[in-house]
């Protein structure tokens, strides 16, 4: 159980980044097609950054373009989304996706056996194990076998190595069971049971998403990721815009005292809500680095 929880902490962004929900709102315009923005004006000193992510992604498919290595090598210090190395990981997780009640008595017995059947199936291990936790594991672990290879690389992991490698300082948003608890929030146990048994359409939309994210097509992306079948408002409100607002009335100190790398989701960028919106409407000029 211990080394499950090692890996949902990172199957967690994935959801929270990617797996973001429905939302009316529009993408920005198609011309700008870029993960990469750059955060200038309203005083700042010098520039910072602003590089959306997708948290996980086959090992095939993963790259660090070179405007985002030289963004990161000028910055003084890398921010990312969650602190999903925290070395208390496992008693962190343990306490969080705690349940009240066992599987077996809040499940009826048709989704236990059918959510048994369909756990065995994708990730090889029986629902047994899980019987005191909340059906929000089984979403985090299942999102790593959404992906068709054994082999998935993570951005938040290469980006904090290169810090590392610069000396630089690295900070979080959030911390681990807060970013935890958000993502609880935003689900209630019918729609984490729909989820699981809409696995095969998850993996297409998987597809979809990786091949937008490649093309650094935050339109598309932002499309396939507002589906209406993976999240409801609620799921926006908890995922998108609380947490966007939060970081975001961050942002300014922390781009104030040093340039500054900001690696979140890239869910978070785009919309009516989202980070470049927002910076944008308290005085930031925000535009995309496309070289």
């Amino acid at each position: 159980m211990k080394n499950i929880f090692r890996n949902i902490a990172a199957a967690s962004l994935v959801i929270t980044g990617l797996f973001a929900g429905r939302a009316s709102a529009q993408a920005p315009a198609a011309k700008d097609k870029s993960l990469l923005w750059e955060i200038t004006g309203n005083g700042l000193a010098k520039p910072s950054y602003l590089y959306g992510t997708i948290h996980m992604i086959c090992e095939k498919d993963f790259k660090v373009a070179d405007k985002t290595e030289k963004a990161l090598h000028a910055a003084g210090r890398l921010v990312i989304e969650a602190n999903v190395f925290d070395p208390e990981i496992n008693t962190i997780l343990a306490k969080e996706m705690a349940a009240e009640v066992p599987l077996s008595k809040k499940l009826s017995p048709a989704d236990y056996h059918d959510i048994d059947s369909i756990l065995k199936k994708t990730c090889g291990i029986p629902l047994a194990p899980f019987e005191n936790y909340r059906l929000a594991v089984l979403v985090s672990l299942m999102a790593q076998k959404s992906f068709p290879c054994k082999e998935l690389k993570s951005y938040e992991d290469t980006f904090v190595k290169m810090a590392k490698t610069d000396k630089k300082e690295i900070g979080y948003f959030e911390g681990l069971a807060e970013q935890t608890r958000y993502m609880l929030k935003s689900m209630n146990d019918q729609q984490i049971i729909d989820q699981i048994k809409a696995f095969d359409s998850t993996k297409m939309n998987n597809d979809k998403m990786v091949e937008a994210y490649k093309a650094e097509d935050l339109n598309t992306l932002y499309s396939a990721v507002t589906t209406p079948e993976l999240m409801d408002e609620n799921g926006i409100h908890w995922l998108l815009e609380v947490r966007n607002k939060n970081w975001v009335a961050k942002m300014p100190e922390m781009m104030k005292q040093e340039s500054t790398f900001f690696t979140v989701g890239s869910a978070h960028l785009a919309g009516p809500i989202g980070v470049i919106k927002l910076l944008r409407e308290k005085g930031y000029t925000v535009k995309p680095i496309l070289n």
